[in-house]
């Protein structure tokens, strides 16, 4: 499949194994209906023949069918149009601004917060979804937390759900920093 996305397009759709799938990996276990569609930006072939990708999403899709026929997997998609995005390159958006400012708190009060947000490189991002979305996945969540973003349309919807990880995230900071400031030893717990 990558072989064959790499002489093309470079694109292949990616979705999660419904759970339980362990008892028919090699079967046809049963998948998620919602997956993001992505661009492969860099591979490295193994010697098995197995391939490392690193891939750049570009469209969350609904799967309508499955196509047999491949080796692969392959279905029928349609792409799932975003709610409520807007273009940051011709305007600013009051969600931007918010989730860049919590953005930046959470930041200031963890070690390698300057590093983080450079890695982030969010102005490179043109629409308020590549910008929330790029932020989301930069946290360590869970695969079903991450579904569940992925499953979310709306953007502004997807803004509050970013915003209760960044609050999360920023309280398990500051009480970090509170914690490591007063001398206790966490291991006499």
């Amino acid at each position: 499949m990558i072989t064959r996305a790499l002489e093309g397009d470079s694109q292949i759709g990616m979705v999660l194994l419904r759970p339980g799938w362990e008892n028919d990996y090699y079967g046809h276990p049963a998948i998620v209906s919602i997956g993001c569609m992505g661009k492969i930006e860099k591979h490295s072939k193994l010697p098995e023949g197995k391939y490392n990708i690193l891939l750049c999403g570009l469209h969350r899709f609904r799967i309508l069918k499955e196509v047999r026929g491949k080796v692969y997997r392959r279905a029928q998609v349609e792409l799932l149009q975003e709610i409520n995005d807007c273009d940051l390159s011709s305007k600013t958006s009051p969600i931007k601004n918010h989730v860049i400012e919590h953005l930046k708190q959470y930041l200031g009060n963890i070690p390698e917060g300057k590093k983080v947000g450079q890695d982030l490189n969010l102005e490179t991002c043109t629409t308020l979804a590549s910008l929330i979305d790029r932020i989301a996945y930069s946290f360590d969540l869970s695969i079903e937390e991450k579904q569940v973003f992925l499953e979310e349309q709306d953007v502004a919807k997807r803004a509050d759900i970013l915003h209760s990880v960044i609050d999360l995230k920023l309280q398990l900071a500051q009480l970090s920093r509170k914690f490591t400031g007063s001398g206790a030893d966490p291991r006499m717990n």
